[in-house]
């Protein structure tokens, strides 16, 4: 079965991951309480990436993602959104030992120039609103 992982740092399903992966993907979201409690996540936190995942109205599992993942997807290909997080990367480059994992990156929310100075966030504010969460490229900077 193809899957797409929908992870933390992507709880969307408007994502280009999941156009990518067609009509018959099945997106799912992993509920790691073991990684919540290594990375010492508050009761807030837990519940607000609880409810996002809720409010997508996919399969919610519980379990390792490694674990959960693999066991789901069988010989089907997985989708997931591009991260930075260093435990999502780990687990897809652990799936890609024996799976294949197409990772697709996210839409970029700003234009902001190389130059610009991110030292205060006011100062790349003023940068970067006139672009934020826009999809045309005639307001960016």
């Amino acid at each position: 079965m193809t899957l797409i992982w929908i992870h933390e740092d992507a709880i969307t399903l408007d994502h280009p991951v999941v156009q990518a992966a067609g009509p018959t993907a099945k997106p799912v979201f992993v509920w790691d309480t073991d990684e919540h409690d290594r990375r010492g996540y508050s009761l807030k936190r837990r519940v607000f990436i609880y409810e996002c995942a809720l409010a997508l109205e996919v399969p919610i599992y519980a379990g390792e993602a490694l674990d959960v993942l693999s066991s789901l997807s069988g010989e089907g290909k997985i989708y997931a959104a591009a991260t930075a997080d260093p435990y999502i990367n780990g687990v897809l480059s652990d799936l890609r030992r024996h799976h294949r994992v197409e990772v697709l990156d996210s839409p970029q929310l700003a234009y902001v120039p190389a130059n610009t100075d991110t030292g205060r966030f006011f100062r790349f504010w003023n940068r970067a609103r006139k672009s934020a969460l826009t999809h045309s490229k005639e307001n960016l900077i």
